[in-house]
């Protein structure tokens, strides 16, 4: 077991979030968690987002309110910010499903070595449904796994050393960098991660990537391509193979529960 009360950094991210911040602020203020460093980056906010930041200035470690060049860019600012040993972000409109989130997922933690430490999230579309979302789930993730799915930021905890390591979020994407940063890291590099079956956060669904999925597949497609070249085809059969045969397993489980069921439950 690692130490299970590192200092943990949350940073949050926010541009005109007046309706949606203070929620945020609340969710990350009470976790039952003690050892917590509060960040906020504000990208210049007219509407109110301001005086709510300030409500709160006494319990956040720093906060700005500043223009950026998007939303990886105020991301970035947070990570050269932050003094924790473990960075999560927690952007305006989201927030962790409990007060104990962060204890949980923390004192369950079993390789020491990890660097990245993830659990669920739930979407929240605006008619109040509800999805729960695991993303990658496998023990040592590849890069085929990256080709059919990702991790979410708000529901990881990223070594800081990863960004000294393989530098910021690449600004030169707007909505695919975070998982552009998941995939050199883990699927190429083979850094640790930790899944567990713990609902980290909720994520409402109006977020940038949420609102432009298009723009984001042309994004990933785009790295895909830059990464990978002529094996991106070979790739994406590979995944789609693998997502096939799960099914084929599941379908062939299903049946033969069903087949026990009838034999012996008639």
């Amino acid at each position: 077991m690692m130490n299970n009360n590192p200092l943990v950094s949350i940073v949050t991210v926010s541009y005109n979030a007046a309706a949606t911040i203070e929620q945020t602020i609340l969710s990350v203020l009470n976790q039952s968690y003690s050892n917590i460093e509060y960040i906020i980056i504000d990208g210049g906010s007219t509407d109110g987002t301001v005086d709510i930041i300030k409500k709160y200035a006494d319990k956040i470690a720093y906060w700005v309110s500043e223009p950026d060049k998007g939303i990886y860019d105020a991301m970035n600012k947070g990570i050269i910010a932050a003094n924790g040993i473990w960075i999560n972000f927690m952007n305006a409109s989201d927030e962790f499903c409990s007060h104990n989130t962060i204890a949980d997922l923390f004192s369950n933690i079993q390789n020491k070595n990890s660097k990245i430490i993830y659990g669920n999230i739930i979407r929240v579309y605006n008619n109040y449904r509800k999805e729960r979302i695991a993303g990658i789930t496998n023990k040592k993730p590849d890069i085929v796994d990256f080709f059919q799915d990702t991790i979410h930021h708000q529901s990881a905890f990223i070594n800081k050393e990863l960004f000294d390591k393989y530098d910021l979020y690449d600004l030169n994407y707007k909505l695919a960098s975070d998982w552009l940063f998941f995939l050199k890291t883990i699927g190429i590099n083979k850094e640790p991660v930790e899944y567990h079956n713990i609902n980290v956060a909720y994520f409402m669904m109006d977020g940038m990537s949420s609102k432009y999925p298009e723009k984001y597949q042309q994004e990933e497609e785009f790295i895909k391509d830059q990464l990978f070249g002529d094996y991106k085809d070979y790739l994406h059969e590979l995944s789609e193979f693998r997502k096939s045969s799960l099914l084929k397993y599941l379908l062939k489980i299903r049946i033969l529960l069903r087949t026990f069921k009838n034999k012996y439950f008639i």
